[in-house]
């Protein structure tokens, strides 16, 4: 009998993406699979699965869990998915019986316990926080008939009740954990697939070597890892890396750090460390453009890092200044000057229609990101999250659409005062068709066209760019 099925639950790339669901990126479960390695070495047999990679509908989903029978169902889930996991554990328990224990865990539930857990009556418990050390406690707790409420980071369903422990402190020392279990990842590199630019070669996977971010950004939310950085050692990032690489002949992999390079020391000695392996290996990250300078930089890409990509936001310092950002324009440019000069692609993360913008401040943008030394750029619709300081106080500034179904960065959900959707949307299409109408950047995205695999990744690059500009504005 299996003891615990990990659901990742079905999202089509259309709910995810809007239209650039073409050339979105879907990598693995990397959660689940730590989650998934805790629970083996526990003494539990686990099994993972990827609705969302499979293409699941609902209904495939269930029948699968239904037909595995687990004794305990664990689901993650980001906001924009929350309502089909709540549809999903209300089905296993009407076809399954009470008798399976359905556990939700992730950013959503973290961010606005109480709510979801009255919103959504088929989850029995949540986990809040990490979820490791917590997922072993209970697994234990409830296979010896203990009293759950003595564990840290839960929301318990009792009856009518709910209820809340106190939090649990996060874990200091990441190289504690079990390494992932990759291996019950069905189809490591077969359903998983990057962005359109995210890879230099392929096959590639994304790995996350820290947790939590020293930033301050009101918009982010750092979901169960929490603001507090902590990061796995040098030694267990080359671990980790040299499995990929051998097991599975991984050649690229996209780090999904929050914020990596924090530790300058850590830094200094994984790129050491990589550059004595001399592998055939690649790997891309996000930076800050206050945290970098040419030094480290070059240390980086002697490392092997082909691409850093920074989150610039916007280019009005008032609005960077709301955010809590805290960066300038000129710090902008010239740590993506600094980032060509090493040789790396430079990337971009921007957004239209945070609470303060005006006609002005995406004026500001648009100049700025059509001066910058930019090989890439994505363009977002600002979009307050559950858990971020903006949810909390996005209707003052403006009309807000708060409908967790619709929040997904790929649609507008929140228009500031003084501005429409349509103005929003103006400047959204006109700075990716300005963007990437220039000549270079044509001329660079035709030289990626090296084989057969990275040339349909890029045709369907192409077609959602089309989609995406031709599209019209869709608000809700």
């Amino acid at each position: 009998m299996l003891d615990l099925l990990l659901l990742n639950p079905p999202l089509s790339g259309r709910e995810r993406y809007g239209n650039l669901a073409i050339g979105g990126s879907y990598m693995p479960p990397l959660g689940l699979a730590q989650l998934a390695a805790v629970a083996r070495e526990n003494g539990y047999s686990v099994e993972i699965l990827d609705a969302e990679a499979l293409g699941y509908s609902i209904k495939q989903t269930v029948n699968h869990i239904v037909n595995a029978a687990p004794r305990y169902l664990g689901i993650t889930s980001t906001t924009i998915a929350i309502y089909k996991a709540g549809e999903i554990a209300e089905q296993v328990k009407k076809r399954l019986g009470k008798d399976t224990v359905i556990i939700l865990g992730g950013a959503h539930i973290s961010a606005v316990s109480k709510i979801t857990m009255e919103i959504f009556s088929g989850f029995d418990i949540g986990v809040l926080g990490e979820g490791e050390e917590t997922l072993a406690e209970l697994l234990d707790a409830l296979d010896k008939g203990k009293d759950t409420n003595n564990i840290q980071g839960l929301i318990i369903r009792k009856d009518a009740d709910i209820v809340i422990t106190p939090p649990r402190p996060f874990m200091k020392d990441l190289d504690r954990l079990p390494l992932p279990a990759w291996d019950i990842i069905d189809g490591l590199t077969k359903y998983y697939k990057p962005s359109v630019f995210g890879f230099k070669k392929l096959p590639i996977t994304s790995l996350v070597t820290s947790r939590g971010c020293p930033g301050k950004c009101s918009f982010c939310n750092q979901g169960p890892w929490g603001k507090m950085y902590r990061e796995f050692s040098a030694e267990r990032v080359m671990e980790m890396m040299r499995i990929l690489y051998y097991e599975y002949g991984i050649r690229d992999i996209a780090i999904y750090d929050g914020l990596f390079g924090v530790n300058r020391k850590r830094l200094t000695k994984l790129c050491n460390l990589l550059v004595k392996e001399n592998w055939d290996l690649v790997w891309s990250a996000n930076a800050r453009v206050d945290m970098v300078n040419p030094k480290m930089l070059k240390m980086v890409k002697e490392a092997g890092c082909w691409s850093l990509a920074y989150g610039i936001e916007s280019g009005a310092p008032s609005v960077l200044r709301f955010i809590q950002k805290y960066t300038t324009p000129e710090q902008i440019l010239t740590a993506l000057k600094w980032t060509k000069d090493a040789g790396m692609v430079a990337k971009g993360y921007i957004m239209y229609g945070t609470p303060t913008e005006t006609e002005e401040t995406m004026k500001e943008t648009l100049e700025l990101i059509l001066k910058a030394d930019l090989d890439l750029l994505t363009v977002n619709h600002f979009t307050p999250f559950p858990g971020t300081l903006d949810y909390t106080r996005a209707k003052d500034y403006g009309t807000f659409n708060d409908d967790w179904r619709h929040l997904n960065e790929h649609q507008i959900v929140f228009i500031p005062r003084g501005l429409t959707a349509e103005r929003i949307e103006d400047y959204i299409r006109k700075t990716t068709w300005g963007f990437y109408m220039r000549p270079r950047i044509i001329r660079d995205f035709l030289k990626r066209f090296r084989d057969q695999k990275s040339a349909l990744l890029l045709s369907k690059g192409a077609l959602a760019f089309l989609m995406f500009t031709l599209r019209k504005t869709n608000n809700t």
